[in-house]
């Protein structure tokens, strides 16, 4: 594995971000220079702070002239000098859109200075300056750590930390721990920074002595979910208890991660108690609500989410009756979640049960229990028992005949997954057959709105792919384009469930499987910065990620060098975080050496072939065939493609080379 990890390391390389026209640029400044600057900038600020004005106006006017523009300087004794400090500001704030935080920091260096001198020259005032005079230095420290210049930006912390007044320190502390905050969760595409700039604020503000402990509180917080996300429980939990004041009880994402964690009777222990019960005795109603919130603590994960339900769901249908929401949703969320993760027999029966309750108790047309027909035959289809899932399908599906009504959303969806059915089935004729008709009746229908077209002729499309039709498949798919939001209108939601975006998305695939990927990657571009300019959307999330591959497949057929680059940081960081058996490594590795293969270099696809092949056959995707069940079958289905894949790279690379 070693060997493998460092051949793609040879082809990692930053591809290039999407950014603002490029800011302005200050000359160039020897590093002496800029050292001597800074010299005269920290002393000045230690003058400042202990309200000795006067000693630290003339290092400040001999720090400005060392690293300002010289007419710039020059006009900041004299009228001009707001004009100056306007274009200054505009000036970082260019830099800061066009995420050059060197060039930022170096802008917001000289805004400090301007401000610092207009306070040291402000004699007649007594005491250490207002906050205000000097919060720049925050701002531009915030820029020096993004930019990789800690040592440059530790020096600027020292005054804060050792003097005598802890308000200084306390504002530094909260100001970084505020930006942490907002960077990583608003941070779009720079949010990997993110770790950088929590670990050096921990670094100069969680030491012997420290002043400020809520926002040191405030960063291991951030820490925690930093690490979370990275796939570190251990050192997330750690990260949280470091968060916690001493004495409280640990917080909603700390009991989040002891769930993930596996260390469930230790979570319910301390639910019992923070809720009055007894630990140990059966879960009680407001325990199970208890639960219930600590589940809402963002990015829990499905272990952790499966966990909590387990205990909850029992409760639950023990004391409520089927009208109550709570149980309704705690049924419905510990279903979906088994067919997610792979487990939908254990979905079927609780599906069932609430389907069962919901004919009984509003009719088996009513909205309430279709909807549960849909996840019902979503299990049923996950376990591969086709046929019958079609039968569910269709009972929604005959409503909307007999009522020529396809508005909603159950009946495209049950749409769907009759055609979904009947292709996996291989009953190709049979599925253009059903989505004519449907489509024919969906567009005579006058009371569909255009979202939900085009939910239908994706569907459509789908099936005349299966057929071979591919011009076809793509006129369909054009149309629902037609009848959605263009490219500048468009937004992908953190929901994701847009026609827009899958119309998009299954455009690029139509023109990629018919060779035409270079008329695709735009459309791949687009759908990326998309992601990436909606803050809402995890920069880790499974919405950027699947973008990201897409456009890497892509580039790789082309035999862009930047879809290799793409594919390989990605292969890095799943080996790292998730490991080299793991499923997000497939999700990478596979698609990458098919990408390959598919534009001619059988050669370097034998490198993610074996990644592949290596996790297929690692004991987390094997099991006692005795025991096997139908997701078991469907894993060992996935071995045998894994396989051929090598073996047709190994194949090719060697026809090559002849």
């Amino acid at each position: 594995m070693r060997i493998i990890v460092l051949a793609l390391g040879l082809l990692l390389a930053t591809p290039a971000l999407a950014q603002e026209a490029a800011p302005a640029q200050l000359p160039a400044l020897q590093p002496d220079a800029q050292a001597r600057a800074d010299t005269l900038l920290i002393q000045a600020t230690e003058h400042l702070i202990a309200g000795r004005r006067a000693e630290a106006a003339p290092l400040i006017r001999e720090a400005l002239t060392l690293a300002g523009p010289a007419d710039d300087v020059a006009k900041l004794d004299g009228d001009d000098r707001s004009s100056v400090y306007s274009r200054w500001l505009e000036a970082r704030t260019a830099a800061m859109k066009a995420r050059d935080f060197a060039t930022f920091a170096r802008w917001t260096w000289l805004t400090a200075a301007y401000r610092m001198k207009g306070a040291a020259e402000r004699t007649t005032e007594a005491g250490a300056v207002e906050l205000d005079d000097i919060s720049d230095l925050f701002y531009m420290t915030y820029g020096l750590v993004l930019a990789g210049d800690e040592a440059r930006a530790r020096a600027f912390v020292a005054p804060f930390t050792t003097t005598s007044d802890p308000g200084f320190e306390i504002a530094f502390a909260k100001d970084m721990a505020g930006r942490a905050v907002s960077f990583q969760n608003w941070g779009g595409q720079d949010k990997p920074r993110a770790a950088r700039l929590v670990a050096f604020a921990i670094a100069a503000f969680d030491r012997p002595a420290a002043r400020a402990p809520d926002p040191v509180r405030d960063l291991y917080r951030v820490q925690g979910v930093i690490l979370r996300t990275a796939g570190d429980f251990a050192g997330a939990r750690a990260a949280y208890a470091k968060a916690r004041k001493p004495g409280t009880p640990p917080a909603d994402a700390e009991l989040a991660l002891m769930f993930a964690m596996g260390d469930v009777d230790a979570a319910i222990r301390i639910v019992q108690q923070l809720v009055g019960d007894s630990p140990g005795s059966p879960l009680s109603r407001r325990a199970a609500d208890r639960l219930v919130e600590i589940d809402g603590q963002t990015g829990s994960g499905n272990a952790a989410t499966i966990a909590i339900y387990e205990r909850v769901w029992p409760v639950y249908l023990r004391l409520l009756k089927f009208d109550d929401l709570a149980l309704q949703n705690a049924g419905s969320i510990l279903a979906n979640l088994y067919v997610e993760t792979g487990d939908p027999a254990r979905a079927e029966p609780i599906l069932t049960s609430l389907l069962a309750s919901a004919e009984k108790r509003w009719g088996p047309e009513s909205n309430g229990a279709l909807g549960y027909v849909i996840d019902l035959a979503g299990a049923v289809e996950a376990q591969n028992r086709l046929a019958e899932a079609e039968l569910l399908y269709r009972r929604i599906w005959a409503l909307s005949l007999r009522y020529d009504n396809f508005e909603g959303d159950d009946s495209r969806e049950a749409f769907a997954g009759i055609t979904r059915t009947l292709l996996a089935r291989g009953l190709v004729a049979d599925a253009l057959a059903f989505t004519a008709d449907g489509i024919t009746r969906v567009r005579a229908a006058k009371d569909v709105n255009e979202w939900r077209r085009m939910f239908y002729l994706l569907a459509r499309a789908d099936a005349l792919e299966a057929s071979g039709a591919l011009t076809e498949a793509e006129a369909d798919v054009r149309e629902a384009l037609a009848l959605g939001d263009s490219d500048d209108k468009m937004n992908i939601a953190a929901a994701f469930d847009d026609p827009n975006v899958y119309a998009r998305a299954r455009l690029a695939h139509l023109l990629e499987r018919q060779n035409r990927a270079a008329q695709a990657e735009p459309i791949r571009r687009l759908l990326l910065a998309k992601i990436e300019g909606n803050d809402m959307i995890p920069w880790e999330g499974e919405y950027r990620t699947e973008a990201l591959r897409a456009l890497a497949a892509n580039l790789t057929m082309q035999g862009k060098d930047e879809g290799a680059r793409l594919f390989a940081t990605r292969i890095a960081a799943a080996t790292r975080i998730y490991g080299a058996d793991s499923l997000q490594l497939l999700d990478v590795a596979e698609p990458f050496a098919r990408a390959l293969l598919q534009s001619g270099r059988p050669g370097a696809a034998l490198t993610p072939a074996r990644l592949a092949l290596a996790a297929r056959t690692s004991a987390r995707f094997t099991g006692d065939a005795a025991r096997a069940n139908l997701s078991d079958l469907a894993l060992a289905r996935k071995r045998t493609e894994a396989a051929q894949l090598m073996v047709e790279a190994a194949w090719k690379a060697s026809r090559a080379g002849r």
